[in-house]
């Protein structure tokens, strides 16, 4: 099992030195939960291909791609939640770009631990009646993803245990369009990646 096991809360001056890589979810994170010390470069519609190509909005102001700014910098934890736009695709082809992000990153970030993330559930309503965005569907990407950790140096962990309803949707009362949580829960969110350290 490569998941993260509980620990206890870590202060939050962990993350000065973590970057999260991702979507709209990420960036959700970014503006509601009171990380002001991370680094965040996301972007809206985000994905494993446009990652190496987009100018991505980078914590502090500002555009840039991804890996220009991944090169300047250093940092010992990497965050990075990206596959549920490209979800129509083919989901090896998606894991096998996923990896090959990890790579990058890798070669950007030397010694950082880098953390694969979940992609978060949508709601009931979505699942049920969305060929492409169903949840079955998101967790046999998730399931590839995580395949992807080792345990040593990348680590997988799961968002969806602290979001899911008893179905495993995500709740109706944590998100307002089955895709995105409301903003008070990404303080919950970052209490909980507290806890992963």
């Amino acid at each position: 099992d490569m998941l993260v096991p509980e620990s206890e809360a870590v202060d939050d001056s962990y993350f000065d030195d973590a970057v999260f890589i991702g979507n709209s979810r990420t960036e959700g994170l970014k503006m509601y939960s009171g990380l002001t010390n991370a680094t965040f470069i996301t972007e809206v519609g985000l994905t494993v291909d446009s990652i190496f190509t987009d100018y991505c909005d980078i914590s502090g102001g500002g555009k840039a791609r991804a890996f220009d700014q991944l090169a300047g910098m250093e940092f010992s934890k990497v965050y990075i939640m990206l596959g549920i736009n490209e979800l129509g695709n083919d989901l090896d082809d998606i894991t096998a770009k996923f990896s090959s992000l990890i790579d990058t990153v890798r070669a950007a970030q030397p010694d950082a631990i880098i953390f694969v993330e979940a992609n978060l559930h949508v709601g009931p309503s979505r699942s049920s009646t969305d060929a492409t965005f169903n949840n079955p569907r998101i967790d046999k990407l998730n399931e590839k993803l995580a395949a992807l950790a080792d345990g040593k140096t990348i680590f997988y962990i799961d968002i969806n245990e602290l979001f899911d309803d008893e179905n495993g949707n995500l709740r109706a009362d944590a998100s307002g369009d089955s895709t995105h949580v409301y903003a008070k829960y990404d303080l919950d969110w970052c209490d909980w990646l507290c806890t992963k350290a």
